[in-house]
């Protein structure tokens, strides 16, 4: 099983989540679709079948068009790339390849914005969401209609899906998919990732603040869940004892034999084992250790080591819930030592 096919399952509620998560904490996008690239690849209008390549590598700009429609094209694509593998390339796409809309929405759609815009256009155009690659921004915004006017920007996967397979046979990646008219008049978009630009921006550009600002609220969210599930858990535990001092309360007393029973068992209880082992640790001095312990009904039984049994029988005098200890064996470092209960009860 491939990690894609593990992932591919919650990668949109992940997605959902960081959109969700970027919007409530006021963090904003970095705009990348004017940035300069290495290698860039123009589509252009309908109608023109030359792709214009763009290098600016080694402080180079130059200029290629090549026929979209050759059978070498890979090849030639590859000739440019030479022997720099893993080279990034950013497609720009005319506007007329597109389908562009202006749309008035709900301000309280924003951090579900991409799911409401594909749902719209299904439904009100013959477009389907998995036959497209979208992306859309904010181009103004009514705060007394408490709207917002979006642009969303459609592009068929017909389009560029050959395209993308040509990279791929070149040994190029296909990075950002901007779309505009040239490279300095671009749209906010990138129709390859959908705008699912959050956490990649962030890391990328936005700088030490809102890299602090995002950790922060990380360690905010984990101490929020582990407190919570904590507080869940208490109150779950108060909800059960709550329950049954209810049954108790409610139904009839238990019959004289099992009262007699249960006082019977509670007179046979003696102190917490852990709480007796540790009162056992701190009374001990350094130089007697203590080897096993033995719970009976008349108290405990002691085997210890050391070189003074009498330090030891001093030193467990001390012991709450238990009476003056008695010497059983004491044969050179090896001590053996009952403790008797005591009538007090706990």
């Amino acid at each position: 099983m491939s990690v894609k096919s593990v992932l591919s399952p919650i990668q949109a509620p992940l997605r959902q989540g960081f959109d969700a998560a970027a919007h409530l904490l006021g963090f904003t996008e970095v705009r990348t679709d004017r940035d300069p690239a290495l290698l860039t690849i123009r589509l252009g209008p309908p109608g023109e079948a030359a792709l214009a390549v763009i290098d600016r590598r080694d402080g180079q700009h130059r200029t290629d068009r090549l026929d979209a429609g050759a059978e070498d094209l890979a090849e030639r694509l590859a000739a440019i790339r030479g022997g720099r593998a893993g080279l990034r390339v950013r497609i720009l796409v005319d506007p007329a390849l597109c389908f562009v809309r202006s749309l008035d929405l709900p301000g309280a759609a924003l951090p579900q914005m991409r799911a409401v815009l594909a749902q719209e256009l299904e439904a009100a155009t013959p477009f389907r969401a998995d036959q497209v690659l979208s992306d859309w921004y904010v181009e103004g915004e009514d705060t007394a209609a408490r709207s917002l006017r979006v642009r969303h920007v459609v592009l068929k996967r017909a389009r560029l899906d050959p395209l993308l397979a040509t990279l791929a046979r070149a040994g190029l990646v296909a990075g950002q998919v901007a779309v505009g008219p040239a490279e300095d008049r671009t749209m906010p978009v990138d129709l390859l990732t959908g705008g699912h630009r959050t956490l990649p921006g962030l890391l990328r550009g936005a700088g030490t603040g809102n890299l602090l600002l995002m950790a922060g609220a990380l360690l905010l969210l984990l101490g929020a869940f582990f407190g919570l599930r904590q507080h869940q858990e208490a109150r779950l535990r108060t909800l059960d004892d709550a329950f049954v001092a209810a049954r108790r309360a409610a139904g009839p007393p238990p019959p004289p034999a099992v009262q007699a029973g249960i006082a019977a068992i509670l007179a046979e209880r003696g102190p917490p084992l852990g709480r007796t082992w540790d009162a056992l640790a701190a009374a001990l001095p350094d130089t007697v250790s203590a080897q096993s312990l033995r719970l009976t009904g008349e108290g405990l039984d002691l085997t210890l080591t050391g070189p003074d049994p009498q330090a030891a029988l001093a030193a467990l005098g001390t012991i709450p819930g238990f009476g003056p200890p008695i010497l059983r064996e004491a044969a050179g470092t090896r001590i053996v030592v009952a403790l008797p209960r005591t009538e007090a009860r706990r």
